[in-house]
């Protein structure tokens, strides 16, 4: 064994320094109390005796508890712990808000600005118009009236005979014109029953027909104011 000069601690043959101050351990020889002791001094055994355990066996059959032990654990009772419900913050929505309204405000405002200039450039231009048209005093013409009566030449019938003829005029007064179209120049007016000799049709689709009447008169009249007759 070895020993620390210093702290006196023992330690084992294979330690060279001291774990608690790193002091170089001596080596010594030591005694145990034992084998120190001469051989003639012995001790005595002393024993104590403690009192025995009593231990009971309760009976097989336990005696019913007594009211004093008889009593009803109350039931637990579940608490539910409050939900708490936020409420969402409207901050948010409005300022949303409050930018649409401000963006639709500016919309209506400059679309109001925007028409003011269009009518005022609108209306300027009409009035620099009015001062700028040279006057006219040449009295404004007026249409002259146009007889919607046949001419006396159609008012008697000729002698040709009827097989020269396959059709006749059905209205009072019908317009013979220059061409197949309701405004081109009348060329002249047919009575009714005004003997007709109609050459042809303008195409399978127009109501249009070239005759010509037993009177001479030749040009395009409308379906509607004649008809075959064989």
């Amino acid at each position: 064994m070895k020993r620390c000069p210093r702290c006196n601690s023992v330690f084992d043959d294979g330690l060279v320094y001291c774990t608690t101050d790193g002091t170089p351990l001596v080596a010594e020889s030591f005694v145990l109390p034992s084998e120190a002791a001469p051989p003639d001094d012995r001790e005595e055994a002393t024993v104590i005796r403690s009192t025995p355990v009593r231990i009971e066996i309760p009976p097989e059959n336990p005696p019913a508890p007594t009211e004093a032990f008889n009593f009803q654990v109350p039931p637990a009772v579940n608490v539910v712990p409050p939900v708490v419900v936020e409420e969402p913050s409207r901050t948010g929505r409005g300022c949303l808000l409050l930018g649409l309204g401000i963006v639709l405000g500016g919309l209506l405002v400059l679309g109001a600005v925007l028409l003011g200039v269009f009518w005022y450039q609108k209306t300027q231009t009409n009035t620099n118009a009015a001062r700028n048209a040279p006057a006219n005093n040449s009295p404004t013409p007026k249409a002259t009236p146009t007889s919607v009566e046949a001419s006396a030449v159609h008012s008697k019938r000729t002698d040709a005979p009827d097989d020269k003829f396959n059709g006749r005029v059905i209205t009072i007064n019908a317009f013979v014109r220059t061409s197949p179209n309701r405004n081109a120049k009348e060329i002249d007016i047919l009575p009714v029953d005004d003997r007709l000799d109609i050459k042809e049709r303008e195409n399978d689709n127009s109501p249009w027909y070239r005759v010509t009447c037993e009177h001479g008169t030749s040009g395009w009249m409308h379906g509607n104011t004649i008809e075959f007759t064989r």
